[in-house]
Parts: C-alpha cells; structure tokens; sequence
C-alpha cells in the first residue's frame, strides 16, 4: 500500500493512496475524522465530484480521487495535486492544509476547453467519524448514530454543515465544519443520500446525477456533502472554487448559527488561495478489476426459471407491483428475489456457522454472507470478532466491494465481470444459494457450513450456458484492522491447497503461533497476490490473495480453520414444535430461523449490523439462551451456561456488563455494570435449579474473576449480599448504578447512581428473589428459602409504598439527599416530560407485584398510551434531544438516530409485553402480539411497515423520521401509521430466544420441571383443534388442544384414552393457574388433550 501523507503542525495528516483517495484523515495519533478507511482496489467514499453538462443536457460526473478518476496523481512530500482533462474541461485539484489550524482546503480549476458553453457543479462528499480509530472500526453505525449533523445557512457562502461528535472521545467532542469556498446550494447528511441503492448494482450515484437532496437525515452512513451551484463555462472561460474542512478539537455546545462567527477567519488563511501548480511528474492511477470490472447484469426470474431452479410450493409470497419479491419453500427455506434487494433498507444477509452442538466451541466456524455476492465475510474461528479470517462487509449501501470472498467470472471471451446481485437468493439455516441468470446462462453458487466444526465450503456450478473462467479474490483479515493493515499475506500453495499465516507479530500471529487458514480448491490455475487484480499487475501491498481456475462447468473449495484444534462437543441437534393450522402458518415458518438467531446469538455472537463483539452481555446470556434452552428441555448446556457465568463473578458478588466467554479472552471485560446485572445470574440459576432439580451444582467449586475459588454457593451468597448493601440510602429499593435494562439511559450526573432507582430493576429484584426461594424449596434448602421469601415481601412493599402513584408505577424515583422524592416517567413527573414507562408496568405484571385491579390498570394504559401499529413502546414519547449535550441520560439524549432504543420501539420489550398478556390470559392479543415481532408478510398486518428481510428478528422497529427533531414534534404520526417503520438492527439479540420460550411456554402452554409437567397455555379460540408435535428433552408429545372462548385456564388433560389425568392446580395472581401432572416417563410419547376454558 503506497500512503502519500500531507500533514501540519497543528496535528492534522491526510493519508492519501497511490490514486489520490483519502486512505485516513487524522488529527494526532488516534481520531480519525473520516469514518471509512479507503484501500488501493478501489478508493472510499471521500472524493470530490465534478457534475458536468451541456446547455439543456443530462448531468454527467466523475471523481477526481481514486482509482475511477480521469486525472493523473503530482505529489511531493507534503504537496498534493491531480490535473487532467475529463469531458471537455481540463482540471487540477489541489489539496493545501492551513499552516497552523486544524483546517484543510480542496481547490479545483476548471477550463471549457472546448467550443461549446457547458456548466459544472463540484461535490464534496466527505463521511464522518470524529472517533478514535479504533472505535471506528468497531462499528461505523454505531459511530454515526452519535454525529449530529447541522445544516447552517450563509448569505455569502449558501449551505454549510457542521458535524459534531456526541460521544466524548478522549474527554472532548470534536467538532468539524465543512463549507464551499464559492456556494455551496444544497447538502446531504448521510451517505444513504448519495448513493441509495445504486451501488448494488454497480450503478453511479444518483445522489450526484440528480442533485443533493438539501434535507438534514440522521442515519447510520454520517457523511457532510455540499453541492456547489451550477456554474457556467463559455469556451475557453476558466473558473476556481473549492471547499474546505475545518476541526475544532472540543465543541461542548450544540452546534449552531453561531458557529458561522469563524467563517471569516477561516477565509483569511493565506491556504484559503490555490498555491502555483506543483513541479512533480504526474502518474495515471493503476485500475483494479474492483474499479473497471462491471458487475454480471443478473436478470429477473421468470416463473420457469423459478420452477426449474427453485421447484416446490412457495408460502407466503410477497409480491409488489405485480411483482414478486420473496417467499418461503420446502423445510426452513426462503428465497428472495433480486427485485426485494433493490427495494429494501438493509440488504439481506446471513450468518452461517458450523458444527451442531449447544454449547460453545472454539474450534467453531463463523461467516456472514450477503445476497450482493459476498459469498464469505467476517470468516472466523473461536471468538466471532477477534480471530478474523476474512475482512468485513462494513456498508449496508455496498460501498466496498473487497471484503471477503468475492469473486469474478469470464463467460467465453468477455471481460471480466463481478457477481454481485443476482436473480435470487436461498437462505437455509447452513447454506445459502445464489443464482445468476444472464444472457449467456444461468451461474449457481453455494456457501455452506456443515457438521464438520472447523470447516465451511463454496461451490460454483454452470446450471446453462458454457464453461468459464473463475477468479477468486479473498480479503484477508489475519494481518489485523479487519483487513485494512498494510500487511502482505504469506501462504504456502502445495496442488489443490493453499495455506495462509498470519503475519509476524500479527495480533493473530502471536494468539496462534503457527496457526492459519487452509483453502483447498482442485483446479487452481494460478495463485497471486493483489497485483493479480490491478491492470498494470504490480502489487499495492492490500491484503489479498486471488485464486486462478482453469476454465470448467463447475468449481468448488472448502476454507478450513487451522487457528485452534478442539475435539468439537457432542452433537446436540434440536426438535422444533410441528403443527398444520392456517393461523399459526407464518409464526411456523418463522421458528427455525428464530432458533437459527438465537443460536448465533448465543455461541457465536455477533450480527449482520452489530459485527463487533464475540462475548456474552451477562443480562442477555442469562434471558434468551437461557430460555429457548430451558423451554426446549435442554437442561445440560445451561448448566454449562451457569458455571461459566458464575467463573466470571467478580470478588465484590457484580459481574461485569459483557465478558468474553472462552478462557483466552477472559481478561477482555467490562469494567462495570448497571444496576440490574447482579441479579441476572440469580434468576437464571433459579430458573434451572426448578427445571432440573440439580441441587448438585450449588457444590461446584468455581473461581471468582481474579479471586479465590468457592462453592457456587458462596458466590449466591457473595451476590446476595451486594445486593443487600447497594440500595438507595432509607430504602430497601436497588440503586440504579450505571443504568439499568434500556442502555440508553445511563445517568449523564455520577451522582444519580446511588439516588436515583429504576422500577424495573425493584421488579427483577421481586421476580429473582421469589423464584429463588422456589427453587431453594424444591431442592430441600427451606432455611434460605424463608429468608429469601421475606424479603421478597419487603421489596413488594417498598415498591408498592415509593414506586407506585395513583395506582401508575413510575419509570423511575430520585430520592434526593434534601427533599422528596422525584417519580420520573410518570403522570406527576415534571422532570422528563413523559409520563407512562413499559418496562416496570408490564414486568411488575409479569411477576405479580399487582393487585388485579392495578394490574389491569396498566394493561389498559399500555394499551391506551404505549401501542403503535408494530408493539408496545418502551415510552409514551421519545426522550428529548438538544443537539447532543446531555442533561439526565446519556445515549437518548445524545444519539442522533431515532433508531433501536432511542426509537423506543424495541423488540426484546415488546415480547415481554405479549409474556404479560399471556400473564393476564388475554389470548387474542397475546397472538397477535407474537405475530407482529415476525417479519414474514408484516406489510400485511402493519400497512406502514417497510419492506424487509422476511425470515431473521429484528431488535427494532424504527420510525422512518429524518433526525430527532422531526420525530420528537410528529411522534403521534408514527403511532398513526403515517410514517414508515423501518426493520432495525438484525439477529444478535436475546429477542428469538424470549420468542421460541414464548410459544412453547405461553401459546403451547408447556413447561418441565423436575418431577412436574406444568401446562398452561394461553391461545384464542380459534385455535379450537389444533394438533401439536412436539419433543422436549427426551420426552415426545401428540397434543390436540381444545380451546373456548376464554382461551386461558386449562379445565383438564385427558390421556388417549379419554382419560381426564390426575393434576394439581397452580395458584395464579389474575386468573386460573396451571394445571401441574406427573412428569412423564423419560423416553416415552404422551398423547394429551389439553381442555382450555
């Protein structure tokens, strides 16, 4: 990688590539100010556009950066120009940095150099990420959801942006202005604005082709793009203008009109003016196939294609326009089709990972592939985010086309063209299929994951047409920086297998010594470096190898993880309810995938948006996994589950908010944790000991993190005494600490983490200490039992007596060191502005901590003031925003996208909202709830839902408002439907875990325990006779449920014959309770009808 660096002394450095794109822009030595680092295959979003047109023509543009640029590159040590001619017009681009300020300069002059008048109109498109590198690299989405992006006007100079970093870096927020040196007439926030979806077809911006739109969007591409007005050039006429970028290193206030008081100095800079053209050889930018190959011209599928390539009945169809889009087929497929990847947000994705086992494995393969013809990415071994393989698809907008596995084709004598989106695209749990139809034929490939843990497989095959040339491009990622380290790969080739190291004193290198990756691949015809992708064929350094096939009908390579060698656990495949009834048809279809995402969040977690990550949130570990495990009679790998939470405690009884889960990371942790986290592990443990009766494990003797080792015991009893001393001083209720479940809402004051308590948190207090004094009860420990069940009594009543008002549970209470006490998120509240909070009303719900009368109140005002058209929401109206500084909370009042939780539409919530309808037995809405946390056919029962991947869970539901602003003042509007409602982030999330306990425990109604098989489903009568097949642990059910018009409370269970069964009654807070039979024999099939009034 050849890097030509422009720096001042004021700290500033541009790194440019060989062709003139911005590699990094720096201030010291770790923020970067752009958040995409460019590569030499085909540049970065950063550039600087030329817009061009004849007298009454069509726009045409070009980049003058990069490997698609028509100039050539003049550089010399800290100078730096490109000069050409391009259309008619000839050009040189200068790059000045002020001598002493933060500040850069773009100046462009510009000659008509032909007979005709033409106008120009120069772009700048610049992305953002005021953020230390590292934690760019982390996650560019998560990095702009904190940019507040500000339109400012000039009377000279038209539209500016201003771009301030809301998350502190390093104690500051940095601040950047972007401005035109001549005027600039309209703007773009968000690189979404530019490009669209163009880019997944290989297309030119149509941002730039029709002109920037000049409307402010908050979302997760933050860019600043400023779009001068038309200028117009007779013949021969020459015109000079320019932008500039300029860095304030701490901007503590919001940014505003005043702002505009630097302009003038700005413009004073002696750098403000273009310097005499530089005296250096000019050299042509090098083209990479990655920059001049055009992407294969997939075409639509026609309904024979569909019957010849995808055969079999298609369920749930959707179709737009008279065209159809996607739909589901045979056993957990679905196929979606190339017109849908055009229409949605995010585009589709998958996670594929290997073995088939329930409990972590580091031996483990994990890779994500996406419909646009990424065919591996984030491969990895072991930890999901450390041990990367292959580099990361990093733009949901297909801005980068290097990372992973790619590949090229050459169908008989064309040139070489890129895969990309193809004519469909098959999702199974382990495999995902593309399908290419063109003119010339039709191309199928594969990736796969299989049993074999160490392992994944890629197959391509001519379905029609002629053999071809294949050449495939693997971004490596075992130099580090995710495959952006300037690091040459090393390999060995011996035939058909190609072995890659990580380099010396590589982060992998040192992790693994010896370690790597293996591609075996018969037919390779040539193995190369980068330079086998660049027209001149001389290397850049990029991390890349390209294999060479010799022209065939079909190929095929496996990619085999060498880093870590463990004897994979024993294979513990699943078994998922079976039923045939039209209303549960969709919610069917949608369990596979939902175990398939739980799953992925529990061994291997990370997501399609969420790529960072790789260890286990305490809170999260200990709700989903948990409990799809528990529901599903999977009792062994929780306990493995508990014993490497409980090994994470910390000496004080706290865990830490997120810990790494294999032994090699464990020193990788958080430092602290909210206020509810203590109790998680509590919960989980009681939770299992009533499902397993395994008094045994409270004997193992497990290590604290850095500490002495105990007795599980021991570390119950460490927990609970921490949790005694941690209340908010003159009351029994726990203080909130760093937060609680809603992360957003961290307390901006320290202060308030002693004073302030959060009412969910007293009621997941209620809820761990009542169940653990079941399950000490169960296993013979009454002593403990009692003591824990008196205090349980004493949290309800300090609950009842300081949390709830007027018969409404406040979200919050502030009970100040002088005067009363403060309900926040309350009717009374005068504080927040809000006034009704989801989580305790529906959790106190959930755990009984209601009287009927109360507990029907709040159902009522969830129902009348926290229901949009897609769920429950966590607040009555979104917390206010201020241009970033922050007041009570941290991320919801500095977040600058109304998305995940700052939408307050979160999924996770929204399933524990339809646990408290099935608490209350309010059988219809119950469902109905279930169904809207699924996306398949959502258009259907929320006519304002966007379009979107159809068989994966979504976190959030986002309204589609274009900053905080908006969706502050038009809230009501996205609760009216008239607003879209965009899918938020994908998979990672404890969410498909709730949803599988859901339907097994609640709609199904059934749950083990040891010596007990309690049944208590909760269904409309619409349902009256539906037939269930259903394996839980080693015991197999014939259910036929009988449901009436109440739809809770079961009369009685009869066994085949008829026979009503002998059963115990549950006692219940608001309604019949469970009906409690005698476990059945292990091994055995029950055949039950199950009478529901």
């Amino acid at each position: 990688m050849t890097v030509h660096s422009v720096s001042n002394p004021a700290g500033l450095e541009v790194e440019l590539l060989s062709h003139g794109a911005l590699r990094r822009l720096m201030f010291g030595p770790a923020l970067m100010l752009n958040l995409f680092p460019g590569n030499e295959l085909e540049g970065g979003p950063a550039n600087i556009w030329l817009r061009r047109r004849d007298a009454g023509g069509d726009w045409r543009v070009a980049p003058l950066l990069g490997p698609r640029s028509p100039l050539s590159v003049h550089a010399d040590e800290d100078a730096f120009e490109m000069r050409g001619e391009w259309d008619g017009l000839a050009l040189r681009l200068q790059l000045r940095l002020a001598a002493s300020e933060p500040v850069l300069f773009w100046h462009l002059q510009a000659a008509n150099v032909r007979d005709t008048p033409c106008e120009i109109a120069p772009v700048l498109v610049q992305d953002v990420g005021l953020a230390d590198y590292g934690a760019a690299r982390t996650n560019e989405f998560y990095v702009s959801h904190y940019i507040d992006l500000q339109p400012l006007r000039h009377p000279g100079h038209g539209a500016l942006l201003a771009a301030r970093q809301n998350q502190a870096q390093a104690g500051k927020h940095p601040w950047l202005l972007a401005g035109s040196l001549r005027r600039a007439e309209s703007f773009a926030t968000d690189a979404s604005q530019v490009w669209g979806h163009a880019a997944r077809e290989g297309g030119l911006p149509p941002g730039l082709l029709n002109g920037l739109p000049g409307q402010r969007l908050q979302h997760e591409h933050a860019m600043v793009a400023l779009q001068d007005g038309a200028l117009p050039l007779a013949p021969g006429e020459r015109t000079a203008t320019g932008f500039f970028l300029a860095l304030q290193a701490h901007h503590p206030e919001a940014s505003s009109d005043a702002d505009l008081a630097c302009l003038p100095t700005l413009l004073a800079l002696p750098e403000a003016q273009p310097s005499n053209m530089l005296d250096a050889p000019g050299l042509a930018p090098a083209t990479s196939l990655f920059a001049s190959a055009p992407m294969l011209a997939s075409r639509d599928f026609s309904d024979e294609d569909l019957a010849t390539y995808v055969p079999g009945e298609r369920r749930h169809e959707e179709w737009q326009g008279g065209q159809r889009l996607s739909f589901f087929t045979g056993e957990a497929t679905h196929v979606v089709l190339r017109a849908k990847e055009l229409r949605v947000q995010r585009p589709h994705g998958h996670i594929l990972r290997s073995g088939d086992h329930l409990v972590p494995d580091e031996g483990a393969l994990t890779s994500t592939c996406w419909m646009g013809g990424v065919f591996h990415s984030m491969l990895t071994q072991g930890h999901v985010s450390i041990n990367r393989l292959l580099s990361t698809q990093r733009s949901l907008l297909g801005l980068f086309c290097t990372a992973g596995l790619r590949l090229f084709v050459q169908p008989q004598v064309s040139d070489w063209l890129l895969l990309g989106l193809p004519s469909a695209f098959e999702i199974q749990p382990q495999l995902c299929r593309w399908l290419y139809a063109f003119d010339a034929g039709v191309i199928e490939v594969v990736a796969s994951a299989g049993a074999a843990p160490d392992a994944m497989a890629l197959s391509v095959r001519v379905l029609r047409g002629r053999a071809l040339r294949l050449r495939a491009s693997f971004n490596l990622a075992v130099g580090g920086d995710d495959g952006a380290a300037p690091v040459k790969p090393v390999w060995e080739h011996s035939g058909s297998r190609l072995r890659i190291t990580p380099p010396e004193s590589s982060e992998l290198a040192e992790r693994f010594p010896g370690g790597g990756l293996v591609i075996e691949a018969p037919g390779i015809s040539i193995v190369g470096d980068d330079g086998r992708l660049f027209d001149d064929g001389v290397s850049r350094g990029e991390p890349l190898v390209c294999l060479d096939f010799s022209p065939a009908q079909a190929f095929s390579l496996t990619l085999r993880g060498e880093l870590i060698a463990t004897a994979p656990p024993p294979v513990q495949p699943l078994t998922l309810p079976h039923w045939q009834h039209p209303v549960l048809a969709q919610l069917s279809d949608i369990l596979p995938w939902y175990v398939h995402n739980a799953l992925v969040h529990y061994l291997s977690p990370r997501g399609l948006e969420q790529y960072s990550g790789g260890g286990w949130g305490t809170r999260d570990v200990c709700q989903g996994p948990l409990e799809m495990l528990l529901a599903l009679g999977q009792t062994a790998p929780v306990r493995d589950l508990l014993l490497r939470v409980f090994s994470n405690q910390n000496p004080d009884g706290d865990w830490p908010q997120w810990f790494m889960f294999f032994e090699r990371e464990a020193k990788i942790r958080a430092g602290d944790s909210h206020g509810d986290i203590v109790f998680w592990p509590l919960l989980g443990l009681a939770q299992y000991l009533i499902a397993s009766g395994d008094a045994g494990l409270l004997d193992e003797v497990l290590p604290f993190h850095r500490g002495e080792p105990a007795s599980l015991v021991a570390h119950v009893e460490q927990a609970l005494a921490l949790i005694r001393q941690r209340v908010v001083p003159g009351t029994g209720l726990a203080a909130y600490w760093h937060g609680d479940w809603n992360d957003s809402l961290q307390p901006a004051d320290p202060a308030l983490r002693e004073r302030l308590c959060s009412a969910w948190t007293v009621t997941l207090h209620h809820q761990m200490l009542h169940t653990l004094a079941t399950a000490f009860t169960q296993i013979g420990r009454a002593h403990d039992a009692a003591a824990l069940t008196a205090e349980a009594m004493g949290v309800r009543a300090e609950f009842q007596r300081l949390l709830v008002q007027d018969d409404v549970v406040a979200g919050y209470a502030l009970f100040p060191e002088q005067g009363e006490r403060e309900l926040w998120i309350h009717p009374r509240d005068t504080r927040t502005g809000l006034r009704y909070s989801l989580l305790p009303m529906m959790h106190a719900v959930i755990d009984e901590l209601f009287t009927p009368e109360q507990a029907a109140i709040q159902a009522a005002l969830i129902e009348q003031h926290l229901k949009g058209p897609d769920g429950a929401r966590l607040f009555d109206a979104p917390l206010p925003y201020r241009g970033g500084p922050s007041q009570l909370f941290q991320r919801a009042e500095t977040s600058t996208f109304f998305g995940r939780e700052i939408g307050i539409m979160y999924m996770h919530a929204h399933l524990r909202y339809a646990q408290m309808l099935a608490q209350l037995g309010h059988a219809e809405a119950f469902l109905e709830a279930l169904t809207l946390a699924h996306p398949i056919a959502l258009t259907d029962r929320v006519p304002s839902a966007s379009r979107r991947q159809a068989n994966c869970y979504y976190s959030s539901s986002d309204a589609a408002f274009p900053d905080r602003y908006v969706a502050q003042a038009e809230y009501g509007r996205a609760l009216a439907g008239e607003v879209a409602l965009d899918g938020g982030w994908r998979i990672y999330s404890s969410g498909p875990g709730i949803a599988l306990g859901l339907v097994i425990n609640s709609l199904l109604g059934l749950r083990l325990e040891q010596g007990a098989l309690v049944i208590d489903p909760v269904m409309p009568a619409v349902l009256d006779g539906l037939n269930v097949q259903l394996t839980l642990a080693d015991l197999r059910f014939e259910l036929t449920y009988r449901v009436s018009s109440r739809g809770h409370g079961v009369e009685r269970v009869r066994d085949e014959a008829g026979a009503e069964l002998p059963a115990t009654r549950r006692a219940h807070a608001y309604r019949m309770g469970a009906l409690a039979l005698a476990r059945p024999v292990p091994g055995s099939l029950s055949r039950l009808t199950i009478e529901i009034g």
